[in-house]
């Protein structure tokens, strides 16, 4: 069913401390802003984005704290069933209760 890491988002407290550290273990900036930077983990396919924050322990919110697994789009209308075989509960996003994919 996964077939590899699509993206990963961390909070930081200095974005500029972070991508100097992100840039010497080897990982090529995808994209940046003020607040924001994207590093390329497996080029093309997965990343991880970090966001500065005043506080590292910010309130919830899934932009800032989340991992995706890359899938096919096959497996993602299977996903829900997959998950309750192998005894994993699964919690809605919000009110969301469709397998559909969204941004």
């Amino acid at each position: 069913m996964i077939k590899g890491l699509y993206e990963a988002h961390l909070p930081v407290s200095n974005l500029e401390v972070s991508i100097e550290f992100y840039e010497k273990l080897g990982l090529r900036m995808a994209w940046r802003d003020e607040e924001t930077a994207f590093f390329w983990m497996e080029e093309g396919r997965s990343w991880i984005g970090i966001w500065e924050g005043k506080e590292v322990e910010t309130p919830y919110h899934p932009s800032l704290r989340h991992i995706a697994f890359r899938v096919t789009y096959e497996d993602m209308k299977q996903s829900l069933q997959w998950l309750e075989s192998i005894g994993v509960d699964a919690v809605p996003f919000r009110n969301r209760t469709s397998v559909e994919p969204f941004i």
